[in-house]
């Protein structure tokens, strides 16, 4: 049981990270459109950033599940 656990452990720190990096990009991303002043194509941008938000929201609903499966997992020891 204790290698289930340390598995969940890992791959929730794994998630967490690939969330992380999620924020880092869409943080950069804003700054590169905020110093641009207006010479991008907003079009592409947006589209960019949509694609990196449905990145992220996937990743964060694999968090969600695997934090569940710890709490069921610590709730049967």
């Amino acid at each position: 049981m204790q290698d289930v656990a340390e598995i969940y452990q890992q791959e929730e720190i794994h998630l967490l990270g690939m969330i992380q990096v999620c924020e880092t990009c869409r943080d950069i991303i804003l700054n590169f459109v905020r110093q641009q002043k207006g010479k991008i194509n907003g079009i592409v941008m947006e589209d960019l950033l949509i694609s990196l938000f449905k990145v992220e929201m996937e990743q964060r609903e694999n968090l969600l599940h695997m934090q569940l499966a710890k709490a069921r997992l610590n709730s049967a020891t």
